[in-house]
């Protein structure tokens, strides 16, 4: 039988709140997964309503701390922990980061004794803050396993971390919330074993933007950080979370424009993102793709040179070029050479994660204009 969607009888504030009494009823403990960010503060002050319905004390919070935060966000977030309905936990762990200027790609550690030792943390960590140490690890080397993993020991029973995400953020987003029939906000997290008993609850998934912002403002008379009012005068990006990875640096001007200090200190730690300030708008990404893809694999091979700087990273890029080149033997038009430079420059990549192009995709755009460009040169010869 073929599914089709269905709108409920009632508002999604009320939707979220019966969600919200089935993560309840289901699992032993709850958290919320706060980022500072609106939507999961909107989901904090939904597992309130819980907690003061069933007389459950303070709700628990996991709160990430991925070092390279806006200082408003932080701010935030330590207003938050001093509620006196806030139970938060703060995690600082090692984890890899990565670092994106015009292509060139590298990972860093976050809260890496070597940067702190060095004068380049972009904060120092919190006296009170859960670390590496806590659990036994070496604060110089990743995670061997993923964070989540770290933030649910202690935990009792089967547990579920409630977070932010909304289906209309994107399209990977909304299919991760719309795959299964039942409980299809209650997920596994990405890359953990099934065996492992943490699940993801996405209660708010079906949430807009205003339903977040007048669910804290008009509903529960609370505050959200101020980051977004500097976003929505300056007409910045709206994200909160670490802006030097490949998609957020893109717009790092916004930085200099909503929190010029945190750019200022982001520059002393890592000098060569200024070159992604002052160049990205002239730069010609497409240009620098099809450069490499027109030298065939030994442009391939010059991009993971040239590009991929870490040695972890690059041995990821070459498993990936490896795995794509099986594909693109089989069927090189859904597999093309500059879909491979495309990925390994601006997209995150593994063995898993090596897919054809789709229609409405740029690299689809620029394989049909090849195609095009082939079709015509030949009727040229022809003629």
């Amino acid at each position: 039988m073929t599914r089709q969607r269905l709108f409920l009888d009632m508002s999604c504030v009320d939707a979220a709140r019966e969600r919200m009494r089935h993560v309840y009823d289901t699992f032993d403990t709850v958290c919320v997964q706060f980022s500072g960010g609106k939507d999961s503060t909107a989901v904090l002050y939904l597992a309130k309503e819980i907690h003061e319905e069933r007389g459950l004390g303070p709700v628990k919070v996991i709160f990430r701390d991925e070092e390279m935060v806006s200082p408003a966000v932080i701010r935030f977030i330590e207003e938050v922990r001093e509620y006196d309905w806030v139970d938060m936990e703060w995690y600082c762990l090692p984890t890899g980061q990565e670092v994106w200027v015009l292509g060139r790609r590298e990972y860093c550690l976050l809260w890496s004794p070597y940067r702190a030792s060095q004068g380049r943390l972009v904060r120092e960590m919190p006296p009170y803050a859960i670390r590496a140490e806590h659990f036994g690890l070496n604060p110089s080397e990743v995670l061997p396993q993923s964070i989540d993993y770290y933030t649910m020991q202690g935990k009792k029973g089967r547990v579920a971390f409630l977070t932010g995400v909304r289906a209309n953020e994107s399209m990977i987003r909304y299919r991760s919330c719309v795959q299964k029939l039942h409980e299809n906000y209650i997920v596994t997290p990405y890359r953990m074993k099934k065996n492992i008993p943490l699940r993801f609850a996405k209660v708010i998934y079906d949430w807009t933007t205003d339903d977040v912002l007048k669910f804290i403002t008009e509903e529960h008379g609370g505050t959200y950080c101020e980051y977004y009012d500097r976003a929505a005068i300056t007409g910045s990006n709206t994200r909160v979370g670490i802006p030097l990875h490949a998609v957020a640096i893109r717009r790092i001007n916004d930085v200099c424009r909503t929190e010029p200090e945190f750019y200022d200190r982001l520059y002393e730690c890592f000098p060569h993102i200024d070159a992604q300030r002052r160049l990205w708008a002239d730069y010609d990404l497409d240009a620098r793709i099809m450069s490499y893809a027109m030298d065939g694999w030994n442009g391939v091979r010059r991009c993971v040179e040239e590009n991929i700087v870490t040695p972890g990273l690059r041995n990821r890029a070459m498993a990936f070029c490896s795995e794509f080149r099986k594909k693109h033997n089989k069927d090189p038009r859904s597999y093309p050479l500059h879909w491979l430079v495309r990925n390994l420059l601006i997209n995150e990549f593994s063995v898993t994660s090596v897919t054809p192009i789709g229609p409405g995709t740029r690299a689809y755009t620029i394989q049909s204009q090849i195609d095009d460009s082939l079709d015509r040169f030949d009727e040229i010869i022809d003629g």
